[in-house]
């Protein structure tokens, strides 16, 4: 059964994205692309390693999960886990934010990442992109180089939009938010939800405070700097602090919109207090008592 958390309620709709014409991606990349193959410069593949990217008009989150990360049974949130957990939650990777796409021969896609799981970097993430089918889209890499293998997940056809959140709004997502509470700072913009057909996906990003933190760290793995005893296990739970999660609006239990997936991992089989509009492409808050 799945987990039901309080919230504050909120409205999604009020924090949609609703880019122009010139601004919103072709409908042919709307959906959710799992990868299916990464091939690096040294010819090393991994097709184990979950990744799954949700693309919107023009909002996008990414999630990527190892294969082998381990299950994390009975802990129940950030302050329950040891530096060796931490560490581990650390070599995962994801992001949000908004995707350019210049359509040509090949088309040249550019993730302008307005969250990141990892430290920040240098780095631009461009790809050189075609479709091998419609569901099917190649990737390889302008500045680095990298191919890669999407696939759609077909039930991500459908019914598709973003929404960039206020922290205080996301906030109100998880247990223990006092219910519209008006002490907690909005701070700007520090998540996004996302809807494609049958999934959604929303990202958190860590606490400002974190986010400086991190930022000494420019170009380092995130799972080094958790590991350097320099940082605090206070610090180091902060900078973990950071939720990408992929779920179903509609799981064949009848719960409402539950994730299946996410780098917490004990969000997995949390109902999300959301109610997705089918009809109206939209987004309104429910109340958990109503189920």
């Amino acid at each position: 059964m799945a987990r039901v958390m309080e919230s504050c309620e909120f409205d999604v709709r009020a924090s949609l994205d609703l880019p122009g014409p010139a601004e919103r991606v072709p409908d042919a990349w709307l959906g959710v692309w799992r990868r299916t193959l990464l091939r690096n410069a040294a010819g090393d593949e991994d097709r184990a390693t979950r990744v799954y990217w949700l693309q919107s008009a023009r909002v996008h989150v990414d999630v990527r999960v190892p294969a082998d990360r381990r299950g994390f049974d009975g802990v129940t949130g950030i302050d329950a886990l040891s530096r060796d957990g931490l560490v581990e939650l650390a070599r995962q990777q994801g992001f949000a934010g908004f995707t350019q796409v210049d359509v040509g021969t090949p088309d040249i896609c550019t993730w302008h990442r307005r969250i990141d799981f990892s430290p920040p970097s240098d780095a631009r993430d461009i790809g050189a992109m075609r479709f091998e089918r419609p569901d099917v889209l190649l990737e390889d890499g302008v500045d680095a180089p990298y191919h890669e293998r999407w696939e759609r997940e077909p039930a991500s056809v459908g019914a598709s939009w973003g929404a960039l959140v206020s922290r205080a709004r996301m906030l109100s997502l998880y247990p223990g938010t006092p219910r519209c509470e008006a002490s907690i700072a909005d701070d700007g913009a520090a998540g996004f939800i996302a809807r494609a057909g049958d999934f959604f996906m929303l990202a958190r990003a860590r606490s400002p405070e974190a986010g400086v933190l991190l930022a000494r760290h420019r170009g380092r793995k995130l799972s080094d700097v958790v590991a350097d005893p320099a940082v605090s296990l206070d610090e180091a739970r902060q900078l973990v602090d950071f939720e990408i999660s992929l779920g179903h609006v509609a799981p064949p239990s009848g719960a409402g919109p539950t994730i299946v997936l996410s780098t917490h991992p004990w969000r997995g089989g949390c109902a999300v207090p959301v109610r997705f509009d089918l009809s109206t492409e939209s987004a309104a808050p429910t109340d958990p008592k109503e189920r």
